[in-house]
């Protein structure tokens, strides 16, 4: 196996045993609270353009290609680096 076929989810995996669900683009999915939102879509199998996003590297939203808009929100807003945790 080479570098090609080692799968890059983004930014490093969080260590914590506590699960949260999120929707992402009408996917489903549960996750360990404290992992990226690029790191969810990469398990949901949600392609995500990254520029600035790696394993090695945590999160820290230079490239501003992610945008998002919050559910009840009126505009899209550039994203900085965001974990998810329960409410």
């Amino acid at each position: 196996m080479d570098c090609r076929d080692v799968i890059d989810f983004g930014t490093p995996a969080s260590e914590s045993t506590e699960m949260v669900s999120l929707e992402i683009d009408g996917v489903s999915v549960t996750v360990p609270a404290g992992t990226s939102v690029m790191r969810a879509a990469m398990e949901a199998e949600v392609s995500v353009p990254k520029l600035c996003a790696t394993d090695s590297l945590k999160s820290f939203g230079s490239c501003r290609l992610c945008w998002w808009r919050s559910k009840g929100a009126a505009a899209i807003r550039p994203r900085a680096p965001r974990r998810w945790k329960p409410a």
